[in-house]
């Protein structure tokens, strides 16, 4: 299904002038599933991935600060179930869902979890374009491989209820609650496809709120733009109140960002 290789070059520079990181990573990312019977009702889903961490999916070259880094592990491996086309059942190694949220204010992409997710995909009845429950444990930060979490699956620290709603064409929304480890949490997210607006063809606002045991604020605003179907730019602000396990380019406090995508053939 998924079958991606990827470099970046890191550098970062702190406060007093010091090289905090000067590196060559990479970053693998594969997934493919098998189906056991012809329409794909009931499948296995599988996905091997760098990075050593929940925070990271990224290997590290050797070229630059710190040792190379090159391991792969399984992160993902689940059992899906659509045995009516308004019911999907996941269970296993599943990844934590963002809805409208990306990862500057919901869940690293890198993250991964062990449990159950139910969605329910009825907008004719119940409004909703789908219902999202999912339920496991989330944690074992260092333990990426799938195979030393199976344990996990009869532990439970993490719930979370979502609504995905698309509005029309050009605007759609999801809203969740999440329970992890002792805290509470509300995220919502509101993407606008607005093309013919000569600034911006998509923006996104995306937030949260935690209201327990510490209560916490933060959002991301971004926005991008396409040049002759090519060139994308994009710019975005975000503001992370206080350490969470969000996108490793979004760290806790006031960050402007800005880059581009081109697509050469």
């Amino acid at each position: 299904d998924t079958l991606a290789v990827s470099f970046r070059y890191r550098h970062i520079t702190n406060n007093i002038d010091l090289h905090a990181a000067d590196v060559l990573q990479f970053q693998f990312q594969g997934k493919g599933h098998f189906k056991f019977d012809s329409k794909g009702k009931y499948a296995v889903y599988a996905g091997v991935y760098t990075g050593n961490a929940i925070d990271s999916g990224w290997g590290s070259t050797g070229w630059g600060t710190g040792k190379a880094v090159t391991n792969l592990f399984l992160k993902q491996l689940y059992f899906q179930a659509k045995p009516i086309k308004e019911l999907e059942v996941q269970f296993g190694g599943i990844a934590p869902n963002n809805g409208e949220n990306t990862e500057v204010t919901g869940y690293d992409n890198d993250a991964y979890l062990m449990g159950e997710r139910v969605s329910i995909k009825a907008p004719k009845n119940l409004y909703f374009d789908e219902i999202i429950l999912t339920n496991g444990h989330f944690g074992d930060f260092r333990t990426p491989s799938v195979f030393r979490r199976f344990d996990r699956l009869d532990e439970s620290n993490y719930h979370q209820f979502m609504v995905r709603k698309k509005i029309n064409k050009n605007v759609s929304f999801s809203a969740d609650y999440t329970f992890e480890s002792g805290t509470d949490t509300f995220r919502q997210g509101v993407k606008f496809s607005i093309p013919k607006f000569r600034i911006f063809d998509t923006m996104r606002f995306e937030n949260y709120q935690r209201v327990d045991p510490h209560k916490g604020y933060g959002f991301g605003l971004y926005g991008e733009k396409v040049l002759k179907k090519k060139t994308t730019l994009y710019t975005g602000f975000s503001r992370i109140d206080t350490l969470i396990i969000n996108g490793d380019r979004y760290p806790r406090g006031n960050r402007l960002y800005a880059g581009w995508n081109h697509k050469f053939t």
